[in-house]
């Protein structure tokens, strides 16, 4: 392996995986902790807006970053080559989570909370108000799940090393596929 292709593999399995870190532990702690910590659910709620909008501009720029380091890597020779055309399909993937995510999910979200008379937290679960927002709330964190998925699939593709070729088969003779 060339000093490029290395450098470009580490890149790749360096920044898939500060991606994946930075979503999973805004999934799994870092919205709790702010909306816990504010001084009131709704500062809380304007704060993880701020943080996901990073999140997902961060995204765009990730995967944009991604995807010229394994045209990088698939380009100098690596051997044992990354799974590029995995690799591009899973970055497709997030971009659209990212997408959806910036572009349609929380415009929609910022909306519905601009139309509600009270606090979130005063609006009913029942009301159509509280049930369209608890559904936009699942998109988002779909959105974020797919992307989490997608850096950790591409962390995985990236570190992946092909299986070692068994001993070759004897001249005339036709290798067994098991």
């Amino acid at each position: 392996m060339t000093g490029r292709a290395h450098l470009s593999r580490t890149l790749l399995l360096f920044f898939s995986a500060l991606w994946c870190g930075a979503l999973f532990f805004f999934a799994a702690a870092g919205a709790r902790i702010v909306l816990d910590t504010a001084g009131s659910r709704h500062v809380g709620g304007l704060v993880n807006r701020a943080l996901l909008d990073a999140l997902d501009v961060g995204s765009f720029g990730m995967v944009a970053l991604l995807l010229v380091l394994v045209v990088v890597a698939r380009n100098t020779g690596d051997d044992p080559p990354v799974p590029a055309g995995l690799i591009v399909r899973l970055l497709v993937v997030a971009l659209a989570g990212a997408f959806a995510s910036l572009l349609v999910i929380t415009p929609e979200m910022v909306a519905l909370r601009d139309r509600m008379p009270v606090a979130i937290d005063l609006v009913d679960k029942s009301d159509p108000l509280g049930k369209a927002w608890g559904r936009l709330h699942g998109y988002s964190s779909l959105a974020r799940a797919v992307r989490i998925l997608s850096a950790g699939g591409i962390f995985f593709l990236a570190a992946r090393r092909p299986r070692a070729a068994g001993p070759p088969a004897p001249e005339g003779t036709e290798a067994q596929v098991l």
